[in-house]
């Protein structure tokens, strides 16, 4: 296998004091796809939502291309590379499946001080 890319070691997240990660562990090498499987309330989503900026972990520590990486927000991971789809069923029916899975990413520019996807740029 080759270098790790993102690595969280013994992860913690609790609830009103329920736990719900306890010390997960995940390394992840370079152009590595991984499936994280689970039942109902494994915690799935949150582990998603620590990685994404929008949870905190309450312990362990996360490693991004060997840096210690702790993201204060989506944007903060997204400029890290890190960004995921929610589990929602809303999308947008005029954009492809392509675009809808890119939304976050498009480049945008402003028309009377209103951002917009700039679709020409996406071309």
């Amino acid at each position: 296998m080759s270098e790790a890319v993102l690595e969280c070691c013994d992860i913690n997240k609790a609830f009103f004091g329920v736990p719900v990660l306890r010390n997960v562990s995940l390394t992840l090498a370079r152009s590595e796809v991984c499936g994280l499987v689970g039942e109902n309330g494994a915690g799935k989503s949150t582990l998603m939502n620590i990685l994404g900026g929008v949870l905190p972990a309450d312990s362990g520590r996360m490693l991004l291309a060997g840096e210690v990486y702790v993201p204060a927000n989506p944007a903060a991971a997204a400029r890290h590379g890190i960004a995921f789809i929610h589990q929602e069923l809303n999308l947008f029916n005029n954009l492809s499946v392509a675009e809808n899975l890119c939304l976050g990413a498009f480049p945008r520019r402003r028309v009377l001080g209103i951002p917009f996807i700039d679709r020409r740029a996406v071309r």
